[in-house]
């Protein structure tokens, strides 16, 4: 009896055995390192609608664009998994697309291709260390897939086929490119393992602020990782984003499709050498680095100013652009162009308050300050604080006038509810003290 007994029980522990041997894992880790360099090439199509309104009635409008970037990238600082800060410097960086029809196409110009990119908290700043960045430029180099945070989509340790993580929500917020996270469920997932290439599928939904709007995207994407190099090599990233309008932007309904590709570099490349590293601040760059710089196409003047203001209108005569702060429509000015008024000379503080009260649907109330504001390099600057009503609505506005000594006029008007005055704080003088008449 024993001798078909043992047989038997040795077969069914052996069945056992086999039975619970653990699965085999796959270190799925990448921690960036100073001074590592990268080659990365992506390619954005995307195609939808934005929804405007027209003549006061809702107009859908078709849109679709294809953006190419190449560039080198040196990390400067890491932790936690991920890139906080690099060096990049772009070979290839344009944006076509066409707007109801009409094609529009966005570079990068030769001066501009070194760009630091850092991110700060909720804030993601691209600026260029050798002269301030156009918005459009910003927005080119700013608005592709972002990299400083694709090793966060990682697990950072050992895991088998089939095996789950949840998106750190920080990574989550980054590739998304949101200014503000409200919840997410994007979830990633060993798929397969095959010659050497874990695949990495990553889908879910993520909501979040983006220039004051609400923003709804749905995600699903897959994530090549070299298990001999232990780094991530190629991303295609699906996506289907649900915008709502904003104080900045229209309503959208657009899906895009991103194929990076991206190689460790064995050495540092020249456009990211000593020459390079020089041009960045030892300390980090004050506040007027982030600005933008907004040149008139006529050359009548320039001005730089914060990234909190937007510019949403322009004419030949007139910028419109409206202050956001932390996501919240703060302002809107007007600055309008005047007629010159001879060298020397300037509008007279009576015929400007005339005119400020003189506006289409204004109706003052009160005025509770006026007079000349310190400045200078010989200008005059003059300023009239008026609370009233403004087409129904209770407002607080600003106006100011600033004349050059040629006597080249501008005039710029702030309107906002008087409760967002307190924020508005000094940034309206600050705009109208950068106002820089070009002489001809």
């Amino acid at each position: 009896m024993r001798t078909t007994i043992i047989p038997a029980f040795g077969l069914l522990a052996s069945l056992i055995v086999s039975g619970t041997a653990p699965a085999q894992t796959y270190s799925l880790a990448e921690s960036p390192r100073e001074a590592e360099c990268f080659r990365l090439t992506s390619e954005t199509n995307l195609g939808g609608t934005l929804k405007v309104t027209r003549e006061c009635k809702p107009v859908t409008i078709r849109i679709s664009a294809k953006n190419e970037h190449t560039f080198a990238e040196r990390v400067l600082a890491a932790d936690n998994r991920v890139a906080k800060k690099a060096l990049r410097h772009y070979s290839t960086a344009v944006s076509r697309a066409t707007v109801d029809g009409d094609r529009v196409e966005r570079n990068l110009p030769a001066e501009h291709r070194l760009i630091v990119a850092q991110r700060t908290g909720d804030s993601l700043q691209c600026y260029s260390p050798v002269a301030p960045l156009t918005r459009t430029e910003v927005e080119v180099v700013s608005e592709h897939f972002e990299t400083l945070h694709l090793t966060g989509l990682l697990p950072g340790k050992d895991v088998t086929v089939g095996e789950s993580w949840k998106i750190d929500s920080g990574v989550a917020q980054s590739v998304c490119l949101f200014d503000g996270l409200i919840s997410h469920t994007l979830t990633a997932k060993l798929k397969d393992v095959a010659a050497g290439t874990a695949t990495i599928g990553i889908e879910g939904g993520a909501k979040g602020i983006e220039n004051g709007a609400l923003a709804e995207l749905t995600i699903a994407a897959e994530v090549q990782f070299d298990l001999e190099k232990k780094r991530i090599v190629n991303v295609i990233w699906k996506q289907k984003d649900v915008r709502d309008q904003g104080p900045v932007s229209p309503a959208a309904e657009v899906e895009t499709t991103t194929v990076l590709k991206r190689e460790l570099l064995a050495e540092t490349p020249a456009e990211l050498g000593p020459a390079a590293m020089a041009r960045i601040p030892a300390e980090e760059p004050a506040s007027t680095a982030h600005h933008l710089l907004h040149r008139d196409p006529r050359n009548r003047f320039q001005f730089l100013y914060s990234r909190e203001w937007h510019m949403v209108g322009q004419t030949d005569h007139h910028i419109v652009m409206r202050l956001l702060d932390r996501g919240d429509f703060v302002a809107q000015v007007t600055l309008t162009n005047w007629r010159n008024a001879g060298a020397g000379k300037h509008i007279s503080p009576e015929d400007f308050e005339k005119l400020t009260a003189g506006g289409a649907g204004w109706k003052p109330e009160e005025v509770l300050e006026r007079g000349e504001v310190p400045t200078d390099g010989g200008r005059w600057v003059y300023h009239v604080t008026a609370r009233g009503e403004l087409e129904g609505s209770k407002v607080m506005q600003n106006f100011y006038v600033a004349a050059s000594a040629d006597g080249d006029q501008m005039i710029l008007t702030f309107t906002m509810r008087p409760a967002s005055a307190t924020r508005m704080g000094t940034r309206d003088l600050a705009l109208v003290n950068a106002i820089e008449f070009i002489k001809k």
